[in-house]
């Protein structure tokens, strides 16, 4: 018999509290999104005047860097850029290379992902990072 650790809901609220706190009136309306260690959806939220595609975006990072176990932009420079495969090759319509989905690792093991859709990438990114360092576990 084995264990798995895996992100929970405790862990989401304290990320979404976080992020939620470190919005400013420049931002967009965002859509967050974090998975457990399968992938799998814990928390979703798209704020008001955020376009649904944006909710679809931040679930499809946070799956791909908690099923991938790196984060969206490391896969997308140093998987597919440097092999020149193309998404189709993964074989699973749910993975992206859109940055902005951090995997989360808790003594080196992943335990989900964290994701964030509806500013510019690299404030996507600084943001789950905001909620990934709230939640204490990498």
């Amino acid at each position: 018999m084995f264990t798995r650790k895996s992100l929970g809901l405790d862990d989401a609220k304290r990320a979404l509290d976080a992020i939620l706190g470190a919005l400013t009136p420049a931002d967009n309306p965002i859509a967050l999104a974090v998975a457990d260690d399968h992938g799998v959806s814990v928390l979703c939220l798209r704020q008001d005047g955020a376009p649904p595609r944006m909710l679809r975006r931040a679930r499809a990072k946070a799956y791909t860097a908690a099923n991938l176990g790196m984060d969206t932009v490391v896969f997308r420079d140093d998987v597919v850029k440097a092999t020149s495969r193309t998404l189709d090759d993964w074989g699973d319509p749910m993975i992206t290379t859109l940055q902005g989905g951090l995997t989360v690792r808790s003594a080196g093991e992943v335990v989900g992902g964290i994701a964030l859709s509806g500013n510019t990438t690299t404030r996507d990114e600084g943001l789950a990072r905001i909620g990934l360092e709230a939640m204490g576990v990498a």
